[in-house]
């Protein structure tokens, strides 16, 4: 495949070459070819769409359709124009990263000559590496995701079945979340401050917002109503891309300020000329904000825990205070209720009480009730 420009009456055009080879004859080629386009972007979009059908000429010839390979690139392209969904370039990188290293083996396969047994043999591999079953499915998922939207494309045959379609993987064993108590809280927050730590603002606003690492990062002035007391998050910044775009849920929310809160923010103005909210670093541009945070709990004796922790521990907070869990997941913008359900567990508000009722205690000298048979 191959853009080119060149200059025509003192105009730029550009110019698309397509060239698909058979795996199975080499003598069998697709080649097209598309000149005059007037735009850089439409050639682009035009080298897409030629690439398309020349593979799929190509596998009316070879008669078994396309190989896993070709699929995988299609696929591709339809992700990254937005037309399957519109992930991040982080997510694009981890579904290429976790194709190549398990599906690499099938590139050469036609899609029609895989079976149940290439997918038995790929989970095996992912199982004796030690992953989790929740990474497993993941694959599993990813690849039946793909197969699906070859058929809706007409690029698999409706007669062609996954080859990990219908495999058993072993039940998840659900772990308590790791979450700090409201006395770690309090240490955590308390010994950053008398260190005068870099990350104590963040960790506060971690703590008192519920807003994710992104969302935080991306947070501006401008976005703080000090005379509603509000933070409007719509932004945040991906460290993998390095860009500021929407929130994981790609909508807007409001965060109220609480009056702690406040004090906090002023005074954080009154010393600050920059335009975003919380202080910038290396470490937190590049995506790892859990490094400081875990080396400074263990310094201070507190069980380490992921940045994204303090999340949990907020919604954890809120609720074990009755602030309900709507309100919780409004506010810090969950949208499924399963989340919201396991802080639910943890804050244990939704069954405190409900064994009160009960009394064994046979040492009881209460006789008041009792009558007298003889």
């Amino acid at each position: 495949m191959a853009i080119k420009t060149y200059i025509e009456n003192d105009k730029q055009f550009w110019t698309v070459t397509i060239h698909v080879r058979s795996k199975i004859d080499r003598r069998k080629r697709v080649q097209k070819k598309l000149s005059k386009i007037p735009s850089e972007k439409l050639a682009i979009k035009e080298e897409k769409r030629l690439y398309r059908e020349a593979c799929r000429e190509i596998s009316v010839f070879e008669g078994k359709g396309l190989y896993w390979e070709n699929v995988v690139d299609l696929w591709f392209v339809d992700l990254k124009e937005g037309l399957v969904n519109k992930p991040k370039d982080k997510s694009i990188a981890n579904y290429n990263s976790m194709l190549r290293l398990w599906t690499s083996k099938w590139n050469k396969i036609s899609v029609s000559d895989l079976s149940i047994s290439d997918g038995k043999d790929m989970m095996r591999r992912i199982i004796n590496s030690g992953n989790s079953v929740s990474y497993q499915k993941k694959v599993k998922n990813l690849i039946n995701r793909i197969f699906n939207w070859g058929i809706e494309n007409r690029y698999i045959e409706k007669s062609i079945a996954s080859p990990v379609q219908g495999l058993s993987l072993g039940n998840k064993v659900e772990k308590i979340p790791e979450i700090l108590t409201l006395e770690e809280i309090k240490l955590l927050l308390s010994r950053a401050k008398e260190s005068g730590h870099y990350w104590y603002p963040i960790w506060y606003m971690a703590l008192n917002t519920g807003m994710r690492s992104g969302e935080l990062y991306a947070l501006r002035w401008e976005h703080l109503d000090f005379e509603k007391n509000l933070i409007m998050v719509h932004e945040a910044f991906d460290s993998y891309s390095k860009m500021i775009g929407p929130t994981k849920g790609r909508y807007w929310r409001i965060v109220p300020i609480s009056p702690s809160l406040k004090s906090f923010l002023i005074e954080l103005k009154a010393n600050s000329n920059e335009e975003f909210v919380l202080p910038r670093s290396k470490t937190w541009y590049h995506g790892d904000q859990t490094g400081p945070l875990k080396d400074f709990l263990r310094i201070n004796s507190i069980k380490p825990v992921k940045f994204h922790t303090l999340r949990a521990c907020w919604a954890t907070q809120m609720l074990a205070n009755g602030i309900s869990s709507a309100i919780v997941m409004r506010i810090g913008g969950w949208k499924r209720s399963s989340t919201m359900d396991i802080y639910l567990r943890l804050a244990g508000v939704d069954v405190q009480g409900a064994t009160d009722c009960l009394n064994f205690d046979t040492n009881s000298n209460n006789t008041e009730n009792v009558i007298n048979l003889f």
